[in-house]
């Protein structure tokens, strides 16, 4: 698809004029850019569609409360772009430190040393402690006893945040593998040594965690840029992604509901009655909810599905899913979401119990959004738009 349109195929598509479109640019935060050497423009076709479905809103000004700019990532129909790179084309050969410096604005080899972070004196009684505990609360119990151990992690300047954010992602990686030091190991391999397949199942989780280093502004990324503009190290501020996760209006926190779901549609002989008799009964379909701009599928749950099929298409458990998802589209106009899709590659790589590969492939956005955020060095609270009774007159 062609991110871009020209202005009269705009305008015929929002039944205007071009005058009027030309009024929308502003009001409605239509983006453009101008064909080299001339004077004609051409129009984001995301923010055109948007509008045509009734989802435009007048532009706010950046005064207003929660406005905030970023030069990080663009969400389009065809997928995220990180600083104007497909997120998709990028997992085709990237790693996730690779994504990280793009995102952060480094090179890779100047933060992704071979010196490995300082380890509290207790971590083991720690990890006794959260042995039970989800990787994220793992992280939130342990990461600011890690800050502490390590005082070049008070370094807020850019390089000195961007060497926090890779020592932040290797310690990710050492709870998910359990060990009580960070790995100069890229971090797919890390991940993969808790899985079964080998190179096949490393290259799949290296194509996962970029797709998912970043996302825009979700709840997740507000929390972390809010947190980050205090002045914490990105130990903290990435905190607040982890904290918020199992809200059962994120996908982590929806993910019970979904691997429910998965097991009766890979272990049902008929895995399409399964989606038909939810839908009857009135039933939700947790794992197939799709946000704006994906009106027609998520592209990073395709590609990550694209890449299975051609590696594990011979799984039953596979089949049996792909089924119910091509039903659930021909049928019902439903897609599978990025968690779905990211459930059904642990089940098959063997990924230990409700845990999910893509925070760690966030923590990259959330350290950028740190990076960002408090660079712009602007702590001041947003101020609230009362609503509520006024004071009575004397």
């Amino acid at each position: 698809m062609d991110l871009y349109i020209n202005a009269e195929e705009a305008a015929a598509q929002l039944g205007v004029s071009i005058t009027t479109l030309y009024t929308y640019i502003s009001r409605r935060g239509i983006r453009s850019q101008q064909v080299p050497g001339t004077k004609k423009r051409l129009y984001w076709r995301s923010d055109i569609e948007r509008i045509r479905a009734g989802k435009g809103h007048t532009v706010i000004s950046p005064a207003v409360i929660g406005q905030q700019d970023s030069e990080l990532t663009l969400l389009t129909p065809d997928g995220p772009y990180y600083r104007g790179q497909s997120a998709i084309e990028l997992s085709e050969s990237y790693t996730l430190e690779e994504t990280a410096a793009l995102l952060w604005g480094v090179d890779s080899t100047s933060v992704f040393g071979d010196t490995p972070a300082v380890a509290p004196v207790k971590l083991r009684a720690l990890y006794d402690v959260f042995k039970d505990a989800t990787l994220a609360d793992k992280a939130i119990g342990i990461l600011p006893s890690i800050e502490r151990a390590n005082p070049r992690a008070y370094d807020l300047s850019h390089e000195g945040m961007c060497r926090t954010g890779a020592d932040l992602m290797r310690w990710y990686a050492a709870f998910f593998t359990d060990r009580e030091k960070t790995s100069c190991e890229p971090l797919h391999i890390q991940t993969a040594a808790v899985c079964n397949g080998g190179d096949e199942v490393a290259d799949l989780i290296r194509r996962i965690l970029v797709i998912s280093a970043d996302h825009g502004f979700g709840a997740g990324t507000y929390a972390v840029r809010a947190v980050a503009s205090t002045g914490v190290t990105p130990y903290r501020s990435v905190l607040a992604g982890f904290a918020i996760a199992p809200g059962r209006r994120n996908v982590l926190g929806a993910i019970g509901a979904i691997i429910r779901l998965l097991s009766e549609l890979t272990t049902s002989a008929d895995p399409q009655s399964v989606i038909a008799k939810r839908m009857q009964e009135g039933e939700d379909l947790p794992g197939f909810r799709i946000a704006w701009p994906y009106v027609n599928g998520d592209p990073r749950a395709r590609a990550v599905l694209k890449h299975l099929q051609r590696i594990r298409g011979d799984d039953p458990g596979v089949a049996k899913a792909l089924a119910a998802f091509d039903y659930a589209e021909a049928e019902l106009g439903r897609y599978p979401g990025f968690g779905m899709v990211n459930e059904l590659v642990a089940r098959v790589i063997g990924l230990p119990s409700r845990e999910c590969l893509y925070p760690l492939g966030r923590c990259a956005g959330w350290v950028a959004h740190s990076i960002e955020r408090y660079a712009a060095a602007d702590a001041d609270p947003p101020v609230a738009n009362y609503r509520g009774i006024l004071p009575k007159t004397s």
